[in-house]
């Protein structure tokens, strides 16, 4: 573990990939490292959604960078719609052929019990199974440098006992580490506080962005793990404008 400096950890080589959230950006000493499985973890209303896809637009805005979303939560046309509303025109680039939408939204609404023609089947296997070849077959078809999937938390939540929702997770993050993509998975924050228990997808992830909402009108963003960067590690608000979401990366939250 490299040693921490006034809450920042001394950096390692890698190379970055800018979020394109200039606050962000800061905290993570200049980015996301290439290629790997970031989770982005958050209570509901905090905007993971919002970051999400900032990060998609702008990649693929600004640096030619292709992107897909998977989306698990709402359908293509609602996240557009309300992309949109905060300057994000996902539409022109999936013309330029820079844009795809996965939808796994089916996905979590597949009963516990299913059947494969007369055969009968686990649901929550099957709709871990074909989540993994909607996600393959999405992404085959682009070649994203960036990619998405909002969320996992109501397919996760189908496995009770950590002993099957572990390898459940480890199955999705695998088949997003095995593009060579720069990955975002978002997940619904559980407990908050010190003593909170981690959850099992922020092992299993490379690196763990928090949003929370310390009181109200007061959000926060944490890097509390990037594998290989230099980091930022306290606390540190944010505020959602019209344009997304600003980082203010230079002030400290106060109780």
């Amino acid at each position: 573990m490299p040693t921490t400096t006034e809450g920042r950890e001394e950096p390692l080589s890698t190379s970055k990939l800018p979020s394109g959230i200039d606050g962000l950006d800061s905290m993570l000493g200049g980015g996301i490292p290439e290629g790997r499985v970031v989770l982005v973890l958050g209570e509901p209303g905090t905007g993971k959604t919002i970051l999400c896809s900032q990060y998609l637009h702008w990649g693929a805005a600004e640096r030619n960078e292709n992107g897909v979303f998977i989306g698990m939560n709402e359908p293509k046309a609602r996240l557009m719609t309300e992309m949109r509303d905060l300057g994000m025109d996902f539409a022109s680039l999936e013309k330029k052929g820079q844009f795809g939408y996965v939808d796994a939204t089916e996905v979590r609404r597949i009963p516990e019990q299913a059947r494969v023609g007369r055969i009968p089947v686990g649901g929550k296997e099957l709709g871990l199974a074909n989540l993994i070849e909607m996600m393959q077959e999405g992404i085959e078809k682009l070649l994203p440098k960036r990619i998405v999937l909002d969320s996992i938390s109501d397919l996760v939540f189908r496995f009770p006992r950590i002993e099957e929702r572990r390898p459940a997770i480890l199955d999705i993050v695998e088949a997003l580490q095995s593009t060579g993509a720069t990955c975002l998975l978002t997940s619904e924050l559980l407990s908050t506080g010190e003593n909170r228990r981690l959850q099992p997808e922020e092992y299993l992830a490379e690196g763990v962005i928090m949003l929370r909402i310390v009181r109200k009108g007061v959000r926060t963003i944490q890097i509390s793990k990037m594998r290989g960067t230099k980091i930022d590690t306290a606390p540190r608000p944010f505020v959602i404008r019209d344009n997304g979401i600003e980082v203010l990366a230079r002030e400290e939250v106060y109780a």
